[in-house]
């Protein structure tokens, strides 16, 4: 067959299969109706509903709040008596989570609720932004809502809204870059099918906000990078497309046309917004050179050697920690809070549990590595770059890849920071979904799997939200996965000082073997 690709010309193409059609020509997908608003409004009021339930409950801090719920409190209220802190503690992330939750907080108090309201918003926007992305990308309201369900009903993802930390800030803003790219490419395609080629650099707004959400992504945590490098990548391939394909000489084509709007809105802009969240977090003169002591610059060069050493330096070790390898298995979750009968506020039934637990849906992570092996496998026989596979496998590899490259990763690493990749797991999903979906036999598993991941969901709800449970039933929830032994730790040793009957003072050297902050050899959900 032939098609016109971006640049205007005719290229000659391989037939290609039905159901793959309507994914390679997002100019041909069914417009927005009735069935998406609805969907879409029914979906967001669900997931608002489960992430403002009780959100103020447990009334103290847990986990990482500790840190980060103090620190937007000294950014917004400036008041050590009221944010239990005098300036910032956790100085080794940039300023935008920080300031997201403080908003919440400037809202609504120094308190529970107010230092989690932010997270929880941050949360239903991200499975608004999934709805999104997926109607583009699959072309129906149906795929979008099982894509924006699968992620509104991932227990992850469902914690991390409810917990005042910085990470579910970092897919908002990265598949919000990700969607405004997919959006500019788009608007160029049509715009080129009709015989106005769209504007190299400037007339391109969606690509401007997809560089500006992607600088947001990295001043919440640098591992927003990963979603940078994402939208330039994909900038590349598409515009490679529009140069008849993947050859070198298209890429070269590529770069030499779409560098200066790459280099402009997606590294530069970027850079700009990452310096200027920093904005009332750094003193020094604006007037002075950037190495003289006392400015700006040399205290912004300053604070980020520090983070710098402290990332790439930290030698300490957590007991909830584990290895990036082991994430997509689930190996290790994380307790951020747990008490048991008598020592919960208010007291509960002896034997019963209460709980929040950081835990991945067995049924839909360990389902996903097979999908994303088949679309890998999908994208290397077609090499499209219009076809989904390109972008959720790109999606995949760039914001879980970098975390398994040798020498990467570090002590303190833990099951929470694949919630950027979670998305694009979901997405290999659907893509299957959407490829099975023309058969009855293909729409029963569909539905099936869909109703499974739901029951899955229901079943740790108790885990996730501090519902009090009897051991009997919490147990259940850990399956068998309490292989939660501990390598030999290293010997502390310690001095004890003690006063013996007749007055005098003796000391005495003792050798530990400490192991309270190693992590677990085995399977530990404990």
């Amino acid at each position: 067959m032939e098609q016109t690709n971006y640049a205007g010309r005719i290229v000659n193409q391989p037939p290609e299969a039905p159901d793959t059609e309507a994914v390679r020509a997002p100019v041909a997908r069914s417009s927005w109706g009735r069935a998406d608003f609805i969907a879409l409004f029914l979906i967001l009021v669900v997931a608002t509903a489960f992430r403002f339930a009780s959100l103020g409950d447990p009334p103290e801090m847990i986990f990482d709040e500790v840190y980060y719920a103090k620190d937007s409190c000294a950014y917004v209220l400036n008041d050590p008596e009221i944010c239990e802190v005098d300036g910032s503690q956790a100085e080794v992330h940039p300023p935008v989570g920080k300031w997201l939750i403080g908003m919440g907080i400037k809202a609504f108090g120094f308190d529970s609720f107010g230092w989690r309201v932010a997270p929880a918003v941050g949360g239903v926007l991200t499975v608004l932004v999934m709805y999104l992305l997926a109607r583009r990308l699959f072309g129906s309201w149906l795929w979008a809502t099982i894509a924006a369900g699968l992620l509104a009903f991932d227990p992850l993802h469902f914690v991390q809204s409810r917990t005042s930390m910085l990470d579910i800030f970092l897919p908002m803003f990265g598949l919000a870059a990700v969607l405004f790219l997919l959006i500019d490419r788009d608007r160029a395609l049509l715009a080129t099918r009709s015989g106005d080629p769209p504007s190299r650099i400037l007339g391109r707004p969606w690509l401007i906000a997809s560089g500006a959400t992607a600088g947001l992504a990295v001043a919440t945590k640098w591992t927003g990078g990963f979603y940078l490098a994402l939208i330039i990548l994909l900038a590349l391939a598409w515009a490679a497309s529009r140069e008849q394909g993947s050859r070198p000489q298209a890429w070269w084509a590529a770069l030499r046309s779409e560098a200066p709007a790459i280099v402009l809105w997606l590294i530069v802009l970027p850079v700009l917004v990452y310096v200027l969240s920093y904005t009332g977090q750094i003193g020094g003169k604006l007037i002075a050179l950037p190495w003289s002591e006392g400015s700006w610059g040399r205290a912004f060069f300053d604070h980020h050697k520090y983070m710098w050493d402290f990332h790439t330096n930290l030698e300490a070790t957590h007991g909830y920690q584990s290895a990036p390898h082991t994430w997509m298995l689930i190996k290790r979750p994380v307790s951020y809070f747990f008490c048991a009968g008598a020592s919960c506020k208010p007291p509960i039934a002896d034997g019963d549990y209460q709980e929040i637990f950081a835990v991945g849906s067995p049924l839909v992570w360990w389902t996903s590595i097979i999908a994303m092996l088949g679309v890998g496998a999908t994208w290397v026989r077609r090499r499209d770059p219009l076809n989904p596979a390109g972008l959720i496998l790109a999606g995949f590899v760039l914001t879980y890849g970098p975390w398994l490259l040798p020498g990467a990763s570090r002590s303190a690493v833990f099951l929470f920071y694949l919630l950027p990749t979670v998305p694009f797991m979901i997405l290999a999903l659907v893509f299957w979904m959407h490829r099975i979906g023309e058969t009855w036999e293909g729409r029963a598993a569909t539905a099936l799997f869909s109703a499974g991941a739901l029951a899955m969901f229901a079943f740790y709800y108790p885990l996730l939200t501090k519902k009090s449970l009897p051991q009997p039933d919490w147990q259940k929830r850990i399956w068998i996965f309490d292989n939660c032994d501990k390598p030999p730790g290293p010997i502390v040793t310690s001095t004890v000082t003690s006063t013996a009957s007749d007055g005098t003072i003796e000391t005495s050297l003792t050798e530990t073997e400490d192991n309270s902050s190693l992590p677990p050899t085995g399977w530990c959900w404990i």
